[in-house]
This record gives C-alpha cells, sequence and structure tokens, in this order.
C-alpha cells in the first residue's frame, strides 16, 4: 500500500518546492518592484498612484512596515495637495 501511495504522490511532491521557490522568488521582485515604483510616484507628486502601489505590497507582504509608512506619508501629501 505504502508503496502505492510513494508512486501516486511522489511525482507531486517532487514539484511542489520547485513551484513554491519560484512564486516566491516572484512575490519578492514584486514587492520590490512595486515598492520602488510606489516611491518614485510620490517623488513625481502622483501621490494616488503611491498610494495604491504601496497597498499592493501590503496586500503581497501584509508585515512590510516601510510601505505603511509610506502610504501615511502619502496621505498626507496628497490631502496637502487637495488644499492648495
Amino acid at each position: 500500500m505504502s508503496i502505492l501511495i510513494d508512486f501516486m504522490f511522489g511525482e507531486k511532491s517532487q514539484q511542489v518546492p520547485c513551484y513554491n521557490s519560484r512564486a516566491s522568488d516572484l512575490t519578492t521582485f514584486l514587492v520590490k518592484f512595486y515598492f520602488a515604483r510606489g516611491i518614485m510616484l510620490y517623488c513625481l507628486s502622483q501621490y494616488s498612484g503611491s498610494i495604491r502601489d504601496f497597498s499592493i505590497v501590503l496586500r503581497m507582504d501584509w508585515r512590510h512596515r516601510g510601505a505603511a509608512a509610506w502610504i501615511a506619508k502619502a496621505e498626507r501629501a496628497n490631502s496637502r495637495a487637495a488644499r492648495g
């Protein structure tokens, strides 16, 4: 019975770690990309775009402290810009 289970799940268990590491690498890349683009948009005074990008970062990595701090900074700047 255990030989049958190994045969059935052996190939799948080999593929899962490979897939997970690729997904993790992609997520890490996207977090860095959206975080950097959010800072760039903030520097260009496009505050709503930067807030959107920092929010995407937080959806992918909810522990990202930098994104939360930049959202607060961009919201303050956005409200100042709206007041004139």
